[in-house]
Formats: C-alpha cells, sequence, structure tokens
C-alpha cells in the first residue's frame, strides 16, 4: 500500500491511497476517516503527512496514553464468580439448525409411510 501526499496548506494534506483521497489538517487533529477524531490517536494518513511535512507524528496524540516498558507487569485476572446453589443443568442446549422443538419426543418420530409425525412406520395404525 502506498501512500502518496500532496501539501494543500500549511498544515492541511491530502493523502492518495489507491483510489480514495484523505484531506488531513494536522493543526485541528482531523482526518476525513474519522479516525483521529474517535480513536484519539493519529491515523495512517495523519502519520504520513506528518513524515512528509518532517514533523514528529507523535506530537499529534489528542490524549496521553500510558504505554508501560514491560507488557508483563500488567495482569488482568478473569472476573470472580460465584457458585451457583442447586443442581447443575444436564440437558443439551439445542442449536438453532437442529430439527425438532426442545422437549418434544413426538417431534423426532415420522411415519416413513404417509410422513405423518408423532409416530413411525412399525407402529402405523392406518391400514395400507
Amino acid at each position: 500500500m502506498t501512500l502518496n501526499v500532496y501539501q494543500v496548506d500549511r498544515c492541511e494534506f491530502e493523502v492518495k491511497e489507491d483510489t480514495l483521497k484523505y484531506v488531513v489538517d494536522l493543526e485541528k487533529k482531523h482526518c476525513i476517516c474519522n479516525v483521529f477524531d474517535i480513536d484519539k490517536i493519529p491515523c495512517i494518513h495523519a502519520i504520513a503527512a506528518a513524515k512528509f511535512s518532517k514533523r514528529d507524528e507523535n506530537n499529534y496524540r489528542v490524549i496521553n496514553v500510558y504505554l508501560p516498558g514491560n507488557i508483563d507487569d500488567l495482569s488482568c485476572p478473569p472476573p470472580t464468580t460465584k457458585k451457583r446453589n442447586g443442581r447443575s443443568s444436564t440437558k443439551r442446549i439445542r442449536s438453532v439448525g437442529e430439527f425438532g422443538v426442545p422437549e418434544s419426543k413426538f417431534q423426532s418420530y415420522k411415519c416413513s409411510i404417509f410422513s405423518i409425525g408423532g409416530y413411525n412406520k412399525s407402529t402405523c395404525k392406518t391400514a395400507i
């Protein structure tokens, strides 16, 4: 992916990526892609515009983000959970695509002669 940068104004740049155009304003810290506005960190277009104008791209962060030197210092344990009272459920929950309605034993039986649900071929009461 190549980014072509063209300076429009003192702080405004046009960044072309393949067939798309992005307008970046480094003074207002704004880009048309809205990543600069939403995430509060420079997008790839703002970084390309800053490098083109020989500016430091790290100066364009809107908020200061703490980045630790060592990732191992951070810990995020799972939330504590409480064991539920009573007997645990052993019944399997059927997925969306499975045949049959849960708790309906007559749904799975089907007569192969008449294609009627509720009984099978051996218990068919209709005379042939």
